[in-house]
């Protein structure tokens, strides 16, 4: 998560949707960072609002006076990065050599389905409690690379977007048909917020545009 105070925008860095590469091009320009653990640099925008009243208090910077945003991948994807990611990666929580991805599903870990037996969402990270959104815009990972240099461009910050922390494995995992059908459903919140993004981006855009990004100064040297 990053807060930039003079380019007002606030990033909230969802799990697999390349944090780590954005992250990299925005902080320099970042006042507030959290980062460390996972739980600290994935932190929902709820649990923001929460934690920084200091700012969000003061006239002139309520939260909806940065342009926040996040990146979201499509929800069977999503979890099929985790899968990769845990399999061919150096992780904290590396999954069995022998794991198929049924197994992995019913297994129903902390990837899959929180403490309490809900699921493990995406939209968690943008929504609160009650799904209403708390971010002006939420890009799909398979549109990043263009949409993330329009918004730079924007906020008058160089772009180039890096490769880092990605999974080694590349191919998705065979699914059954029947197991294809149980995470659509698994996930059914994440696709109602999935099937809005064009409508909800459209209306963060024009907020950028003409709200956020006309009074951007531009850089004056290197960082």
């Amino acid at each position: 998560m990053l807060i930039s105070i003079e380019k007002r925008f606030l990033f909230v860095a969802n799990t697999k949707t390349a944090s780590t590469s954005i992250e990299h091009v925005l902080m320099p320009y970042a006042d507030i960072y959290r980062g460390g653990t996972p739980a600290r640099k994935h932190t929902p925008m709820t649990k923001v609002i929460r934690s920084y009243p200091f700012l969000f208090n003061q006239p002139g910077y309520e939260t909806g006076s940065f342009f926040r945003f996040g990146v979201m991948r499509e929800p069977i994807e999503w979890i099929n990065s985790w899968f990769r990611y845990r399999k061919g990666n150096q992780t904290a929580a590396p999954l069995p050599a022998e794991m198929d991805f049924p197994a992995f599903w019913k297994a129903r870990d902390w990837n899959i389905q929180r403490v309490n037996g809900k699921p493990n969402l995406q939209q968690d990270m943008f929504c609160n409690p009650k799904g209403a959104m708390l971010v002006d815009m939420v890009i799909p990972h398979h549109e990043l690379t263009q949409t993330f240099a329009t918004i730079c461009r924007a906020l008058k910050i160089p772009a180039p977007l890096p490769r880092k922390n990605v999974s080694t494995l590349s191919e998705s995992p065979d699914m059954p048909a029947e197991l294809a059908a149980e995470l659509r459903a698994h996930y059914a919140p994440d696709y109602a917020l999935w099937n809005k993004l064009p409508e909800i981006n459209a209306k963060g855009m024009n907020k950028l545009m003409t709200r956020i990004a006309p009074h951007i100064a531009p850089e004056t040297g290197a960082r």
